[in-house]
């Protein structure tokens, strides 16, 4: 039997892996500038990240600008 357990994902933490992510790629790659990704570039891949998952993950919006729980997504 296959349970629907869902892994509770803190906004905040999720924005910040993604960022340190990126830039370490950044730092890797010789081709990319420093700053080559952007903020617009972090949220995008956030939204990516959610919706990829969104059977799987309760997003917790503990951030200042939402402050609320996301639910499901």
């Amino acid at each position: 039997m296959k349970t629907n357990k869902k892994e509770i994902v803190r906004k905040s933490e999720l924005l910040a892996q993604i960022r340190a992510d990126l830039k370490a790629w950044e730092e890797a790659e010789p081709d990319f500038d420093d700053n080559y990704f952007d903020e617009s570039d972090v949220i995008s891949y956030y939204e990516f990240l959610v919706n990829k998952y969104r059977d799987e993950w309760i997003i917790i919006d503990d951030t200042e600008e939402g402050g609320g729980d996301e639910g499901t997504v």
